[in-house]
């Protein structure tokens, strides 16, 4: 009796058919543009904290010491929102990040007495 041989280790054998090969190579493409959007993020992020942790610890600072600070929260949300734009980041992510950025100026505003909360009755 012949051997039996399956058919679906005879057909993995053979090279990826044309379209799953271009689905592969636009998956790499996208994977590099979307982690270099990531990155972008992250770095304008860190930037903004490391300098409202300079302005929390510094003595005596003024409110005008928070505009340069001001210019790097407007560019960290430019490109939060384009990536969310082009779909790299989801929308409520992007919301998320952009919150956490205002709630650290904002703590430090409130350190330095520079913001009043107001009282809810």
């Amino acid at each position: 009796m012949p051997s039996r041989r399956s058919a679906v280790s005879v057909v993995a054998v053979s090279k990826k058919p044309d379209s799953a090969a271009k689905r592969a190579r636009q998956a790499e493409k996208r994977r590099i543009y979307n982690r270099s959007h990531k990155s972008e993020i992250k770095s304008r992020m860190r930037k903004v904290f490391e300098a409202l942790g300079k302005l929390k610890k510094a003595t005596a600072p003024s409110p005008e010491d928070l505009i340069p600070i001001e210019k790097l929260i407007a560019e960290a949300y430019s490109s939060i929102d384009k990536a969310v734009k082009v779909g790299t980041l989801h929308r409520n992510t992007g919301g998320h990040r952009k919150s956490r950025l205002s709630r650290r100026k904002k703590a430090v505003e409130i350190h330095h007495g520079w913001y009043k909360p107001a009282m809810v009755a």
